[in-house]
């Protein structure tokens, strides 16, 4: 078959048999694993008939599967790339994998780098502005993200960077580099704003942070609308672990994973802290007909998890962060946390940057030894000194339980190792086929939480023995 590359965002099946059409077709649908959740398709149907067309990301994936399948695959591809590595450009400050990853990028134009809290990813950004010099979009989901990315770009070149978003527009004529958030430039697409049309139409780099954050409506749309980005990349510790297979749109939209280091290289180079999970089981009987209610009862409102919460707390090393969902757990925990002497302040998506950086300051300060935190801690917010994290918000994601244990990593001096205590949530000893269904969800979802942390090489330590003194401290 043959495959014309007809533009950075779509690849056209150009010549092709009946078989090989048919083939194709079936290879780029996949499963809507939250179809019944969520009332969505069956099945996302990422090539279109009528127009004999996919998007240009799934390009390397179906040529490997094609000749898997038998089938031969030429790739046509008259494009010419908007820039060639400089061979000048200053990148002796990145470490070897950092550079490594910019090389591959170099190399392959598109794709997605896998790599985990705290490996330095923004360096990597910085480095591609400078390897291959164009025009640079960075798309963040947070505010915080914008000023961060900006900053570290600033300081690294000497040169102004573009900042989108929140109510700012601030981009120098001659910026390399513009940080932007997805809900800004979706309300421009939205609006039509000539400013927003004529920046995604500039672009010629396009990076993606956090990209598994990618497959939300509005954000795809953005990079869809991204035509004349050649160079496309994502960046995430937790790329495709998506459990709706949605991850599929990352790829689409930026193309296959292109180069990864695990966790545990970065932890025996000294460059991440080695962390230690502990798990505090707390066995618990729930037998309600909603998740909802499950949670609200068996988690929220939970005495003797929330006894648990603040016994780790207690013990673990400062400064800690407590991970929670709702602001309601939030706002018990804070309370209940200050009642039992451990200075602690509480912060949730609603408050301005402002206050969460002058939170954040008293905790590295001392003036709080706990941060309670919603999920706006999850992504985003670097506290090297951090020395703890406490998993009070329990859930199935893959992704969160890897980004919330993130946010200890970074290593400083004298910190070498960090913890996390996550409350690992057991049933009442009941079996199948008369499992209680509260009992089921709480102990399916522990179980994910755990394998994520498996397959990142953390060390697991079951604190069984403790049991009877956190529960009822």
């Amino acid at each position: 078959m043959w495959i014309q590359v007809a533009s950075n965002l779509q690849a056209k099946l150009a010549n092709a048999t009946d078989a090989e059409r048919a083939w194709l077709a079936e290879y780029l649908n996949f499963d809507n694993q939250k179809a019944h959740f969520t009332g969505g398709p069956s099945k996302y149907r990422m090539f279109n008939v009528f127009a004999s067309a996919f998007p240009a990301g799934f390009l390397p994936m179906v040529e490997k599967a094609a000749a898997d399948a038998g089938f031969k695959v030429q790739r046509l591809d008259t494009r010419k790339a908007p820039a060639v590595f400089d061979s000048t450009a200053d990148l002796a400050w990145l470490r070897d994998d950092q550079l490594e990853a910019v090389e591959t990028v170099v190399a392959k134009a598109r794709g997605i780098l896998w790599m985990p809290t705290g490996s330095g990813k923004t360096e990597v950004a910085v480095g591609l502005v400078l390897a291959l010099p164009c025009l640079w979009l960075f798309m963040v989901h947070r505010t915080n993200l914008v000023d961060q990315a900006a900053e570290r770009y600033e300081r690294r070149t000497g040169l102004r960077a573009g900042r989108i978003g929140e109510g700012q527009w601030d981009v120098p004529a001659d910026a390399s580099f513009v940080c932007a958030t997805f809900q800004t430039m979706a309300q421009g697409l939205d609006k039509k704003d000539p400013r927003v049309l004529a920046l995604l139409s500039s672009a010629r780099g396009l990076v993606i942070d956090e990209c598994h954050t990618l497959p939300a409506a509005s954000f795809y749309r953005v990079a869809m609308s991204t035509e004349n980005a050649y160079f496309r990349v994502g960046l995430s510790g937790t790329p495709l672990a998506r459990g709706d297979r949605r991850s599929q749109l990352a790829v689409a939209a930026l193309g296959p994973i292109l180069y990864r280091v695990k966790t545990s290289t970065l932890v025996d180079a000294g460059i991440l802290s080695k962390g230690t999970i502990h798990l505090v089981e707390v066995p618990q009987r729930f037998d309600l007909p909603t998740w909802q209610g499950v949670y609200g009862a068996a988690v929220v409102r939970s005495a003797p998890r929330n006894r648990a919460i603040i016994a780790c707390a207690r013990r673990t090393e400062k400064p800690a962060v407590v991970f929670v969902k709702e602001i309601a757990h939030g706002k018990l925990l804070e309370k209940a946390l200050l009642k039992a002497g451990i200075p602690t302040g509480f912060v949730w998506g609603t408050h301005s940057n402002d206050y969460r950086k002058t939170r954040v300051r008293d905790l590295v300060a001392g003036r709080v030894d706990v941060l309670v935190c919603s999920v706006v801690f999850q992504e985003g917010i670097d506290i090297p000194e951090l020395r703890s994290v406490v998993v009070g918000s329990g859930g199935k994601s893959v992704i969160a339980a890897l980004q919330r244990i993130g946010r200890g990593m970074r290593r400083t001096d004298g910190k070498t190792t960090f913890d996390v205590w996550d409350i690992a949530d057991k049933g009442c000893g009941c079996t199948t086929p008369e499992k209680h269904t509260g009992c089921k969800w709480l102990e399916a979802h522990t179980a994910q939480r755990v394998r994520a942390y498996r397959l990142e090489g953390h060390t697991i330590v079951r604190e069984a023995a403790l049991l009877s003194g956190l529960t009822s401290a």
